[in-house]
């Protein structure tokens, strides 16, 4: 992972398929707690105040199932945010239905779900027009 992008209404990073270290995140709750630690790593040296007040959308390829062209999205809420509750997984919802994503969302924590990587740019634009 390179590096972290402000996305406008939230922060987005991805890990490279190829990394080495692609398989251990490959897993649901790796992913999450790579998220959080991204986040506050993030909001630590960045310069930019707004940081702290924007939420982290990581993704990563599922190389568990290397056949299926799919990538893990995860999302987390700011590290300003003082309530537990996660919005991303309605929003994750509403933006694979509006543009037609092949989107499983499948896992306890819905804030992750399991994308096509040839769906990935669309679903992100809708994500975009849906948190701004």
């Amino acid at each position: 992972m390179n590096q972290v992008i402000s996305a406008g209404p939230f922060l987005y990073a991805t890990v490279l398929e190829g990394t080495p270290d692609a398989r251990f995140f490959s897993a649901p709750q790796c992913l999450s707690l790579l998220a959080r630690f991204t986040l506050r790593a993030h909001v630590s040296v960045c310069r930019n105040k707004k940081s702290r007040s924007l939420p982290l959308v990581i993704t990563t390829p599922d190389v568990r199932y290397p056949e299926s062209n799919m990538c893990l999205v995860c999302g987390i809420p700011p590290v300003s945010e003082e309530s537990p509750r996660n919005f991303f997984g309605k929003a994750f919802e509403q933006a694979a239905e509006k543009t037609g994503s092949k989107a499983e969302l499948e896992f306890f924590d819905t804030n992750i779900i399991r994308l096509s990587v040839d769906d990935r740019s669309r679903f992100f634009d809708a994500l975009i027009s849906l948190l701004s």
